[in-house]
């Protein structure tokens, strides 16, 4: 689909960027500890849609609530109705919005992105394991659908927290030129092993006096097959910032996964990946980009089944 690959060029240069600009001086150490506000909203959300079923629009978001502002973050994806292949969304998207005396509230996104994404909604009452509300998604989808509008109601329902492994190959591949001392094959398969799991949910301030939250994961990583590297490690309390940014931690965010390895070539592993169905039985990898090394600017495809 068109837009799977434009979200695929934009996070590798995403990735290449964030490398350049945080460079090597990642340090470790313990997030600060900030009060969270608890929330029957908080968590993370499968509101919409099956890839696996072909099922679109699809939303998914993870929730948070600070004071009465609610910071969501996830994946939003349209389709076309009259030509399936076209469609556009985002990975990672940032929605804000606040909850109102009467416990109503509407999530918006930027007015920049290509997709609008409203949601409204109430906040459920103590102990509720669902919530409803309404979507409105508008925009550009692509040249057959330049004026895209799709409204319906939903029933939000908690993803499981991630915890398992996903193996399978993944084809390597260049979008970008390699190091010009790489004499290795241009296109070839490696055998993935990714175990990852979630933990409770971080509150770090940044530079700017804004709070960041984020469900943590941690992980680590078996390769067969490559060259350069054959394993690493995911830790989201190895971080630094940069201005008012927060860099180099491991993240899940609705049915997004977004995973930092540090492999043992000393090159970084950036792993984007979503979940096919809302039951996590497979990650669909947007994009592994290796990031410094020899294997610098090789990007993996494919995707990795949960063993079970």
């Amino acid at each position: 689909m068109r837009f799977v690959s434009a979200i695929s060029l934009f996070l590798m240069l995403a990735g290449s960027s964030a490398y350049a600009q945080s460079g090597t001086d990642v340090v470790s150490t313990s997030p600060p500890q900030l009060p969270i506000t608890a929330s029957p909203l908080n968590g993370n959300w499968n509101l919409t849609g099956n890839r696996q079923k072909k099922l679109f629009p699809l939303l998914s978001m993870y929730l948070q609530v600070n004071g009465t502002q609610i910071i969501a973050g996830g994946d939003y994806q349209a389709v076309c109705p009259n030509s399936p292949r076209d469609g556009a969304g985002s990975i990672g998207g940032i929605l804000q919005g606040e909850i109102a005396p009467d416990g109503s509230f509407t999530l918006r996104n930027g007015p920049r992105a290509t997709i609008q994404v409203e949601i409204s909604g109430h906040v459920p009452s103590e102990g509720a394991t669902t919530w409803s509300g309404e979507y409105t998604l508008t925009g550009d989808v692509s040249r057959k659908c330049p004026t895209y509008r799709q409204t319906n109601s939903f029933t939000a329902t908690p993803f499981a927290p991630l915890s398992g492994t996903f193996s399978g190959l993944l084809k390597m591949q260049y979008f970008q030129s390699p190091p010009p001392a790489y004499t290795g094959p241009q296109s070839y398969q490696a055998k993935f092993s990714v175990t990852a799991a979630q933990g409770a949910v971080v509150a770090h301030r940044l530079k700017t006096g804004d709070v960041h939250f984020y469900l943590p994961l941690t992980g680590t990583i078996q390769v067969k097959g490559s060259s350069c590297f054959s394993h690493g490690v995911a830790d989201p309390l190895t971080y630094s910032t940069h201005g008012s940014v927060a860099s180099r931690y491991s993240s899940i965010s609705g049915d997004s996964v977004n995973l930092w390895f540090a492999m043992n070539d000393e090159s970084q592993l950036h792993v984007i990946a979503v979940f096919t169905d809302p039951g996590e039985s497979t990650l669909s990898i947007v994009n592994a980009l290796v990031i410094g090394g020899e294997c610098d600017h090789q990007s993996f495809l494919g995707t990795l089944d949960a063993d079970r």
